[in-house]
Protein backbone atom coordinates (compact mmCIF):
# COMPACT_ATOMS: atom_id res chain seq x y z
CA UNK A 1 0.00 0.00 0.00
CA UNK A 2 2.82 2.41 0.89
CA UNK A 3 4.53 1.77 -2.44
CA UNK A 4 1.34 2.51 -4.34
CA UNK A 5 1.03 5.85 -2.54
CA UNK A 6 4.75 6.64 -2.80
CA UNK A 7 5.44 5.94 -6.48
CA UNK A 8 3.63 8.89 -8.09
CA UNK A 9 4.77 11.24 -5.33
CA UNK A 10 8.42 10.18 -5.61
CA UNK A 11 8.40 10.69 -9.38
CA UNK A 12 6.56 13.99 -9.05
CA UNK A 13 9.02 15.38 -6.53
CA UNK A 14 11.90 14.10 -8.65
CA UNK A 15 10.59 16.07 -11.62
CA UNK A 16 9.81 19.08 -9.41
CA UNK A 17 13.37 19.12 -8.09
CA UNK A 18 14.84 19.23 -11.58
CA UNK A 19 16.73 15.96 -11.12
CA UNK A 20 14.12 13.87 -12.90
CA UNK A 21 11.68 11.10 -12.01
CA UNK A 22 14.44 8.49 -11.72
CA UNK A 23 16.18 10.52 -9.01
CA UNK A 24 12.92 10.59 -7.07
CA UNK A 25 12.63 6.81 -7.29
CA UNK A 26 16.27 6.28 -6.29
CA UNK A 27 15.79 8.55 -3.30
CA UNK A 28 12.59 6.77 -2.29
CA UNK A 29 14.34 3.42 -2.44
CA UNK A 30 17.45 4.50 -0.49
CA UNK A 31 15.76 6.59 2.19
CA UNK A 32 12.85 4.21 2.55
CA UNK A 33 15.16 1.27 3.18
CA UNK A 34 17.83 2.65 5.52
CA UNK A 35 15.66 5.12 7.44
CA UNK A 36 13.07 2.37 7.93
CA UNK A 37 15.59 -0.19 9.14
CA UNK A 38 17.88 2.03 11.22
CA UNK A 39 15.52 4.88 12.23
CA UNK A 40 13.88 5.32 15.60
CA UNK A 41 10.18 5.61 14.72
CA UNK A 42 7.85 2.66 14.38
CA UNK A 43 5.78 2.66 11.20
CA UNK A 44 7.54 5.65 9.62
CA UNK A 45 8.20 5.64 5.87
CA UNK A 46 10.66 7.99 4.23
CA UNK A 47 11.35 9.37 0.78
CA UNK A 48 11.27 12.63 -1.19
CA UNK A 49 9.11 15.32 0.43
CA UNK A 50 7.93 18.82 -0.43
CA UNK A 51 10.44 20.83 1.66
CA UNK A 52 13.37 18.76 0.39
CA UNK A 53 12.23 18.98 -3.24
CA UNK A 54 11.96 22.77 -2.94
CA UNK A 55 15.48 23.08 -1.54
CA UNK A 56 16.98 20.77 -4.16
CA UNK A 57 15.12 22.59 -6.95
CA UNK A 58 16.80 25.85 -5.94
CA UNK A 59 20.17 24.11 -5.74
CA UNK A 60 19.68 22.51 -9.17
CA UNK A 61 18.58 25.82 -10.72
CA UNK A 62 21.77 27.49 -9.50
CA UNK A 63 24.03 24.62 -10.63
CA UNK A 64 22.45 23.20 -13.78
CA UNK A 65 25.83 22.46 -15.36
CA UNK A 66 27.28 20.62 -12.36
CA UNK A 67 24.72 18.35 -10.67
CA UNK A 68 27.54 16.64 -8.80
CA UNK A 69 27.28 19.57 -6.37
CA UNK A 70 23.70 18.53 -5.55
CA UNK A 71 24.60 14.90 -4.89
CA UNK A 72 27.65 15.88 -2.83
CA UNK A 73 25.43 18.16 -0.73
CA UNK A 74 23.02 15.25 -0.26
CA UNK A 75 25.78 12.95 0.97
CA UNK A 76 27.14 15.60 3.34
CA UNK A 77 23.61 16.36 4.57
CA UNK A 78 23.19 12.70 5.49
CA UNK A 79 26.49 12.75 7.38
CA UNK A 80 25.40 15.88 9.24
CA UNK A 81 22.11 14.24 10.24
CA UNK A 82 24.02 11.33 11.71
CA UNK A 83 26.12 13.82 13.68
CA UNK A 84 22.92 15.60 14.82
CA UNK A 85 21.60 12.29 16.10
CA UNK A 86 24.81 11.36 17.89
CA UNK A 87 24.88 14.77 19.56
CA UNK A 88 21.28 14.14 20.67
CA UNK A 89 19.90 17.23 18.97
CA UNK A 90 16.74 15.39 17.98
CA UNK A 91 14.90 16.42 21.14
CA UNK A 92 15.15 20.11 20.20
CA UNK A 93 12.41 19.73 17.58
CA UNK A 94 9.86 19.70 20.39
CA UNK A 95 10.88 23.27 21.27
CA UNK A 96 10.02 24.75 17.87
CA UNK A 97 6.84 26.85 18.40
CA UNK A 98 3.72 25.77 16.55
CA UNK A 99 3.28 29.09 14.64
CA UNK A 100 6.77 28.56 13.17
CA UNK A 101 5.90 25.06 11.99
CA UNK A 102 2.56 26.28 10.67
CA UNK A 103 4.08 29.15 8.68
CA UNK A 104 6.87 26.95 7.37
CA UNK A 105 4.59 24.15 6.15
CA UNK A 106 2.09 26.57 4.59
CA UNK A 107 4.96 28.40 2.89
CA UNK A 108 6.26 25.12 1.47
CA UNK A 109 2.75 24.36 0.23
CA UNK A 110 2.55 27.70 -1.57
CA UNK A 111 5.94 27.16 -3.21
CA UNK A 112 4.86 23.76 -4.52
CA UNK A 113 1.61 25.16 -5.88
CA UNK A 114 3.18 28.28 -7.42
CA UNK A 115 5.90 26.45 -9.37
CA UNK A 116 3.47 23.86 -10.75
CA UNK A 117 0.82 26.13 -12.16
CA UNK A 118 2.72 26.45 -15.46
CA UNK A 119 3.23 22.68 -15.98
CA UNK A 120 -0.46 22.21 -15.13
CA UNK A 121 -1.30 24.38 -18.15
CA UNK A 122 1.29 22.62 -20.30
CA UNK A 123 3.65 25.60 -20.25
CA UNK A 124 7.37 25.37 -19.43
CA UNK A 125 7.83 26.38 -15.81
CA UNK A 126 10.59 27.58 -13.51
CA UNK A 127 11.87 26.52 -10.10
CA UNK A 128 12.15 30.18 -9.06
CA UNK A 129 9.14 31.68 -7.27
CA UNK A 130 9.31 35.20 -8.69
CA UNK A 131 10.01 33.93 -12.20
CA UNK A 132 7.02 31.60 -11.98
CA UNK A 133 4.73 34.37 -10.74
CA UNK A 134 5.89 36.74 -13.48
CA UNK A 135 5.31 34.11 -16.17
CA UNK A 136 1.63 33.65 -15.28
CA UNK A 137 0.77 36.56 -17.59
CA UNK A 138 1.91 34.48 -20.57
CA UNK A 139 -0.30 31.49 -19.78
CA UNK A 140 -3.47 32.70 -21.62
CA UNK A 141 -1.59 32.87 -24.91
CA UNK A 142 0.62 29.80 -24.49
CA UNK A 143 -1.36 27.12 -22.63
CA UNK A 144 -1.76 23.59 -24.00
CA UNK A 145 -5.45 22.67 -23.98
CA UNK A 146 -4.73 18.94 -23.97
CA UNK A 147 -2.34 19.26 -21.02
CA UNK A 148 -4.84 21.44 -19.14
CA UNK A 149 -7.54 18.83 -19.75
CA UNK A 150 -5.26 16.09 -18.44
CA UNK A 151 -4.43 18.15 -15.35
CA UNK A 152 -8.08 18.94 -14.61
CA UNK A 153 -9.06 15.33 -15.23
CA UNK A 154 -6.37 14.15 -12.80
CA UNK A 155 -7.62 16.45 -10.07
CA UNK A 156 -11.25 15.47 -10.64
CA UNK A 157 -10.42 11.76 -10.56
CA UNK A 158 -8.33 12.01 -7.39
CA UNK A 159 -11.06 13.81 -5.47
CA UNK A 160 -13.75 11.49 -6.84
CA UNK A 161 -11.84 8.37 -5.84
CA UNK A 162 -11.10 9.76 -2.38
CA UNK A 163 -14.81 10.47 -1.95
CA UNK A 164 -15.58 6.84 -2.78
CA UNK A 165 -12.92 5.34 -0.50
CA UNK A 166 -9.73 6.60 1.09
CA UNK A 167 -8.21 3.16 0.68
CA UNK A 168 -8.06 3.56 -3.09
CA UNK A 169 -4.60 4.78 -4.25
CA UNK A 170 -6.22 7.78 -5.93
CA UNK A 171 -3.01 9.45 -7.15
CA UNK A 172 -1.66 6.29 -8.75
CA UNK A 173 -4.96 5.40 -10.43
CA UNK A 174 -5.33 8.95 -11.79
CA UNK A 175 -1.72 8.94 -13.00
CA UNK A 176 -2.19 5.64 -14.86
CA UNK A 177 -5.49 6.85 -16.35
CA UNK A 178 -3.92 10.11 -17.53
CA UNK A 179 -1.00 8.23 -19.11
CA UNK A 180 -3.34 5.82 -20.91
CA UNK A 181 -5.50 8.69 -22.14
CA UNK A 182 -2.48 10.47 -23.58
CA UNK A 183 -1.29 7.28 -25.29
CA UNK A 184 -4.67 6.20 -26.72
CA UNK A 185 -5.67 9.68 -27.87
CA UNK A 186 -2.10 10.48 -28.99
CA UNK A 187 -2.17 13.80 -27.19
CA UNK A 188 0.72 16.15 -27.75
CA UNK A 189 1.59 17.10 -24.18
CA UNK A 190 4.90 17.43 -22.27
CA UNK A 191 5.93 14.11 -20.70
CA UNK A 192 8.48 12.91 -18.16
CA UNK A 193 10.76 11.40 -20.77
CA UNK A 194 13.07 8.42 -20.64
CA UNK A 195 13.73 6.88 -17.22
CA UNK A 196 16.82 4.66 -16.76
CA UNK A 197 15.68 1.06 -16.34
CA UNK A 198 18.96 -0.27 -14.97
CA UNK A 199 20.10 -0.31 -11.38
CA UNK A 200 21.92 2.82 -10.22
CA UNK A 201 25.56 2.45 -9.25
CA UNK A 202 27.34 3.93 -6.26
CA UNK A 203 29.28 7.01 -7.27
CA UNK A 204 31.18 9.57 -5.19
CA UNK A 205 30.60 12.88 -7.01
CA UNK A 206 33.72 14.95 -7.77
CA UNK A 207 33.77 18.46 -6.32
CA UNK A 208 35.93 21.41 -7.31
CA UNK A 209 37.47 23.58 -4.60
CA UNK A 210 35.40 26.60 -5.64
CA UNK A 211 32.17 24.60 -5.11
CA UNK A 212 32.89 23.53 -1.52
CA UNK A 213 31.01 26.45 0.02
CA UNK A 214 27.96 25.70 -2.15
CA UNK A 215 28.03 22.05 -1.07
CA UNK A 216 28.30 22.94 2.62
CA UNK A 217 25.50 25.53 2.43
CA UNK A 218 23.20 23.15 0.55
CA UNK A 219 24.02 20.29 2.90
CA UNK A 220 23.17 22.34 5.99
CA UNK A 221 19.83 23.36 4.50
CA UNK A 222 18.92 19.80 3.48
CA UNK A 223 20.07 18.37 6.81
CA UNK A 224 18.16 20.85 8.97
CA UNK A 225 14.95 20.80 6.92
CA UNK A 226 15.11 17.03 6.48
CA UNK A 227 15.52 16.62 10.22
CA UNK A 228 12.62 18.93 11.05
CA UNK A 229 10.40 17.29 8.43
CA UNK A 230 11.23 13.78 9.66
CA UNK A 231 10.81 14.49 13.35
CA UNK A 232 7.47 16.22 12.83
CA UNK A 233 6.29 13.07 11.06
CA UNK A 234 7.71 11.02 13.95
CA UNK A 235 5.50 12.97 16.37
CA UNK A 236 2.46 12.15 14.22
CA UNK A 237 3.37 8.45 14.08
CA UNK A 238 3.92 8.45 17.84
CA UNK A 239 0.45 9.86 18.47
CA UNK A 240 -1.19 7.39 16.09
CA UNK A 241 0.52 4.31 17.53
CA UNK A 242 0.66 5.62 21.10
CA UNK A 243 4.29 4.64 21.34
CA UNK A 244 7.50 6.50 22.04
CA UNK A 245 9.98 7.26 19.27
CA UNK A 246 13.71 7.87 19.49
CA UNK A 247 14.31 11.24 17.81
CA UNK A 248 18.08 10.91 17.81
CA UNK A 249 18.10 7.42 16.32
CA UNK A 250 15.62 8.62 13.71
CA UNK A 251 18.12 11.27 12.61
CA UNK A 252 20.81 8.61 12.30
CA UNK A 253 18.54 6.48 10.08
CA UNK A 254 17.55 9.46 7.95
CA UNK A 255 21.20 10.42 7.58
CA UNK A 256 22.16 6.94 6.41
CA UNK A 257 19.33 7.00 3.87
CA UNK A 258 20.36 10.37 2.48
CA UNK A 259 24.00 9.38 2.20
CA UNK A 260 22.99 6.36 0.11
CA UNK A 261 20.60 8.51 -1.95
CA UNK A 262 23.42 10.91 -2.80
CA UNK A 263 25.76 8.07 -3.75
CA UNK A 264 23.08 6.63 -6.07
CA UNK A 265 22.31 9.98 -7.69
CA UNK A 266 18.95 10.20 -5.99
CA UNK A 267 16.83 12.93 -4.43
CA UNK A 268 17.34 13.30 -0.65
CA UNK A 269 14.36 12.52 1.51
CA UNK A 270 12.78 12.68 4.93
CA UNK A 271 9.98 11.10 6.90
CA UNK A 272 6.79 11.48 4.86
CA UNK A 273 3.48 12.05 6.63
CA UNK A 274 1.42 10.70 3.71
CA UNK A 275 3.45 7.52 3.33
CA UNK A 276 3.68 7.00 7.09
CA UNK A 277 -0.08 7.28 7.50
CA UNK A 278 -0.61 4.83 4.64
CA UNK A 279 1.90 2.41 6.13
CA UNK A 280 0.37 2.53 9.61
CA UNK A 281 -3.13 2.18 8.16
CA UNK A 282 -1.98 -0.93 6.28
CA UNK A 283 -0.56 -2.46 9.46
CA UNK A 284 3.11 -1.60 8.91
CA UNK A 285 4.92 -1.45 12.23
CA UNK A 286 8.40 -2.90 11.67
CA UNK A 287 11.40 -2.54 9.40
CA UNK A 288 9.96 -5.30 7.19
CA UNK A 289 7.50 -2.85 5.63
CA UNK A 290 10.41 -0.56 4.70
CA UNK A 291 12.29 -3.46 3.11
CA UNK A 292 9.26 -4.52 1.05
CA UNK A 293 8.59 -0.91 0.06
CA UNK A 294 12.15 -0.40 -1.20
CA UNK A 295 12.15 -3.71 -3.07
CA UNK A 296 8.94 -2.80 -4.90
CA UNK A 297 10.35 0.61 -5.88
CA UNK A 298 13.43 -1.18 -7.19
CA UNK A 299 11.17 -3.50 -9.19
CA UNK A 300 9.45 -0.51 -10.78
CA UNK A 301 12.81 1.05 -11.69
CA UNK A 302 14.05 -2.10 -13.42
CA UNK A 303 10.85 -3.13 -15.21
CA UNK A 304 8.55 -0.15 -15.78
CA UNK A 305 10.93 2.64 -16.78
CA UNK A 306 9.76 2.78 -20.40
CA UNK A 307 6.11 3.01 -19.38
CA UNK A 308 6.77 5.69 -16.76
CA UNK A 309 8.44 7.81 -19.45
CA UNK A 310 5.00 8.41 -20.99
CA UNK A 311 3.53 10.04 -17.87
CA UNK A 312 2.27 13.58 -18.69
CA UNK A 313 3.82 16.38 -16.67
CA UNK A 314 0.41 18.04 -16.30
CA UNK A 315 -0.81 15.02 -14.36
CA UNK A 316 2.19 15.12 -12.04
CA UNK A 317 1.67 18.85 -11.57
CA UNK A 318 -1.95 18.21 -10.62
CA UNK A 319 -0.87 15.63 -8.03
CA UNK A 320 1.64 18.07 -6.54
CA UNK A 321 -0.89 20.91 -6.43
CA UNK A 322 -3.25 18.64 -4.48
CA UNK A 323 -0.39 17.68 -2.16
CA UNK A 324 0.39 21.37 -1.68
CA UNK A 325 -3.22 22.12 -0.78
CA UNK A 326 -3.07 19.29 1.75
CA UNK A 327 0.12 20.64 3.36
CA UNK A 328 -1.46 24.04 4.08
CA UNK A 329 -2.23 24.38 7.80
CA UNK A 330 -5.94 25.04 7.37
CA UNK A 331 -6.57 24.84 11.10
CA UNK A 332 -4.27 27.81 11.72
CA UNK A 333 -5.72 29.62 8.70
CA UNK A 334 -9.19 29.27 10.17
CA UNK A 335 -8.09 30.71 13.51
CA UNK A 336 -6.24 33.79 12.28
CA UNK A 337 -8.85 36.19 13.67
CA UNK A 338 -9.04 34.45 17.03
CA UNK A 339 -5.45 33.32 17.60
CA UNK A 340 -3.12 35.47 19.75
CA UNK A 341 -1.74 38.33 17.68
CA UNK A 342 1.86 37.37 18.44
CA UNK A 343 1.30 33.86 17.05
CA UNK A 344 -0.30 35.23 13.90
CA UNK A 345 2.61 37.63 13.37
CA UNK A 346 5.15 34.80 13.73
CA UNK A 347 3.23 32.55 11.36
CA UNK A 348 2.94 35.27 8.69
CA UNK A 349 6.62 36.23 8.95
CA UNK A 350 7.74 32.61 8.60
CA UNK A 351 5.35 32.02 5.71
CA UNK A 352 6.58 35.09 3.80
CA UNK A 353 10.25 34.30 4.42
CA UNK A 354 9.75 30.68 3.38
CA UNK A 355 8.19 31.65 0.06
CA UNK A 356 10.28 34.67 -0.89
CA UNK A 357 13.56 34.37 0.98
CA UNK A 358 15.14 31.28 2.52
CA UNK A 359 13.75 28.24 4.32
CA UNK A 360 16.40 27.95 7.02
CA UNK A 361 16.32 31.68 7.75
CA UNK A 362 12.53 31.46 7.98
CA UNK A 363 12.70 28.81 10.71
CA UNK A 364 15.52 30.54 12.62
CA UNK A 365 14.00 34.03 12.44
CA UNK A 366 10.54 32.70 13.24
CA UNK A 367 11.76 30.81 16.29
CA UNK A 368 13.71 33.82 17.57
CA UNK A 369 10.73 36.12 16.96
CA UNK A 370 8.40 33.72 18.77
CA UNK A 371 10.78 33.58 21.75
CA UNK A 372 11.11 37.36 21.81
CA UNK A 373 7.34 37.93 21.75
CA UNK A 374 6.82 35.25 24.39
CA UNK A 375 9.43 36.83 26.64
CA UNK A 376 7.80 40.23 26.11
CA UNK A 377 4.44 38.76 27.10
CA UNK A 378 5.90 37.17 30.22
CA UNK A 379 7.73 40.32 31.26
CA UNK A 380 4.55 42.36 30.94
CA UNK A 381 2.81 40.19 33.50
CA UNK A 382 5.51 39.21 35.99
CA UNK A 383 6.06 42.40 37.98
CA UNK A 384 2.85 43.66 39.51
CA UNK A 385 2.10 46.60 41.80
CA UNK A 386 -0.21 45.37 44.55
CA UNK A 387 -0.90 48.71 46.16
CA UNK A 388 -0.07 50.63 49.30
CA UNK A 389 0.38 49.07 52.69
CA UNK A 390 0.03 52.59 53.97
CA UNK A 391 0.76 56.03 52.59
CA UNK A 392 4.09 56.08 50.73
CA UNK A 393 4.66 52.30 50.89
CA UNK A 394 4.42 50.20 47.69
CA UNK A 395 4.63 46.42 47.31
CA UNK A 396 5.77 44.68 44.10
CA UNK A 397 5.64 40.92 43.42
CA UNK A 398 7.59 38.83 40.92
CA UNK A 399 5.89 35.87 39.24
CA UNK A 400 7.64 32.91 37.59
CA UNK A 401 11.11 33.26 36.02
CA UNK A 402 12.57 36.72 36.55
CA UNK A 403 14.47 37.09 33.26
CA UNK A 404 16.25 39.85 31.36
CA UNK A 405 13.01 41.24 29.90
CA UNK A 406 12.06 42.18 33.47
CA UNK A 407 14.59 45.00 33.25
CA UNK A 408 12.27 46.91 30.94
CA UNK A 409 9.34 46.43 33.33
CA UNK A 410 11.38 47.61 36.28
CA UNK A 411 12.46 50.61 34.25
CA UNK A 412 8.83 51.47 33.46
CA UNK A 413 8.04 51.44 37.18
CA UNK A 414 10.67 54.10 37.91
CA UNK A 415 8.09 56.87 38.40
CA UNK A 416 6.29 54.82 41.04
CA UNK A 417 9.59 54.14 42.79
CA UNK A 418 10.35 57.87 42.88
CA UNK A 419 7.00 58.71 44.46
CA UNK A 420 7.07 56.03 47.18
CA UNK A 421 9.14 56.36 50.33
CA UNK A 422 9.18 52.66 51.17
CA UNK A 423 9.33 49.87 48.56
CA UNK A 424 8.89 46.14 49.14
CA UNK A 425 9.89 43.46 46.59
CA UNK A 426 8.12 40.12 47.11
CA UNK A 427 10.03 37.08 45.73
CA UNK A 428 7.61 34.43 47.01
CA UNK A 429 6.48 33.39 43.50
CA UNK A 430 9.80 33.97 41.72
CA UNK A 431 10.99 30.70 40.15
CA UNK A 432 14.53 31.91 39.45
CA UNK A 433 16.45 35.09 38.65
CA UNK A 434 18.75 35.49 35.66
CA UNK A 435 21.93 37.55 35.63
CA UNK A 436 20.50 40.59 33.83
CA UNK A 437 17.57 41.00 36.23
CA UNK A 438 19.68 40.27 39.31
CA UNK A 439 22.31 42.89 38.44
CA UNK A 440 19.72 45.47 37.46
CA UNK A 441 17.67 44.94 40.61
CA UNK A 442 20.79 45.04 42.77
CA UNK A 443 21.80 48.39 41.24
CA UNK A 444 18.21 49.69 41.44
CA UNK A 445 17.93 48.96 45.15
CA UNK A 446 21.25 50.66 45.81
CA UNK A 447 20.07 53.67 43.79
CA UNK A 448 16.84 53.87 45.77
CA UNK A 449 18.73 53.64 49.04
CA UNK A 450 21.00 56.44 47.91
CA UNK A 451 17.80 58.47 47.47
CA UNK A 452 17.06 57.80 51.17
CA UNK A 453 14.23 55.40 50.40
CA UNK A 454 13.54 52.29 52.45
CA UNK A 455 13.77 49.11 50.36
CA UNK A 456 12.81 45.71 51.76
CA UNK A 457 12.85 42.25 50.19
CA UNK A 458 10.77 39.29 51.42
CA UNK A 459 10.26 35.58 50.73
CA UNK A 460 13.52 34.74 48.92
CA UNK A 461 13.50 30.99 48.22
CA UNK A 462 16.63 28.88 48.83
CA UNK A 463 17.13 28.48 45.04
CA UNK A 464 16.84 32.21 44.32
CA UNK A 465 19.05 32.99 47.32
CA UNK A 466 21.75 30.67 45.99
CA UNK A 467 21.58 32.36 42.57
CA UNK A 468 21.83 35.83 44.10
CA UNK A 469 24.75 34.77 46.28
CA UNK A 470 26.60 33.30 43.29
CA UNK A 471 26.23 36.63 41.46
CA UNK A 472 27.27 38.61 44.57
CA UNK A 473 24.03 40.59 44.67
CA UNK A 474 24.69 41.63 48.27
CA UNK A 475 22.48 44.72 48.18
CA UNK A 476 19.40 42.57 47.49
CA UNK A 477 20.29 40.04 50.17
CA UNK A 478 21.08 42.72 52.76
CA UNK A 479 17.67 44.27 52.13
CA UNK A 480 15.82 41.08 53.07
CA UNK A 481 13.51 41.15 56.05
CA UNK A 482 12.62 37.89 57.77
CA UNK A 483 9.82 36.55 59.87
CA UNK A 484 9.18 38.08 63.31
CA UNK A 485 10.41 41.41 61.98
CA UNK A 486 7.80 44.14 62.52
CA UNK A 487 8.00 45.31 58.90
CA UNK A 488 7.67 41.72 57.69
CA UNK A 489 4.52 41.21 59.74
CA UNK A 490 2.98 44.38 58.35
CA UNK A 491 3.70 43.41 54.74
CA UNK A 492 2.56 39.81 55.28
CA UNK A 493 -0.74 40.99 56.68
CA UNK A 494 -1.24 43.22 53.65
CA UNK A 495 -0.40 40.39 51.22
CA UNK A 496 -2.83 38.07 53.01
CA UNK A 497 -5.54 40.69 52.68
CA UNK A 498 -4.88 40.97 48.92
CA UNK A 499 -5.07 37.22 48.47
CA UNK A 500 -8.39 37.08 50.27
CA UNK A 501 -9.76 39.80 47.99
CA UNK A 502 -8.68 37.89 44.85
CA UNK A 503 -10.42 34.75 46.09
Amino acid sequence: MTTVVALPVAMAFGVASGLGAAAGLYGAMACGLLAGVFGGTRGQQSGPTGPIAVVVAALVAANTDKLSVVFAATILAGALQIVFGRLKWGDWIKLVPYPVISGFMTGIALIIIIIHVNPFFGVAGSKQILTSLQSYAKIPGAYNLAALSIGCGTIAMIYALKAISKKIPASLVALVAATLACSILKLDVPKIGQIPSQLPTLNLPPIAIEDVSIVISGALTIAVLGSIDSLLTSLIAEKMLRTRHDSNQELVGQGMGNMLAGLLGGLPGAGSTTRTLANIDAGGRTALSAIVYSFLVLLVITTLGSLAAQIPLASLAAILIILGIGIVDWRMMGHLKRAPRADVIVMCVVLAMTVFFDLISAVVVGTLLACFLHIKKLSDSKLSLHGHVEEGVDVYSFHGPVIFAEVNTLNDAQDNFNQAQQIVFDFEKAAFVDQSSAYYLNDLIQQLKDMNKTVQVIEISPLVRKELESMHCDVILQSEIVQNDHAYDKVSAFMLQLNERSV
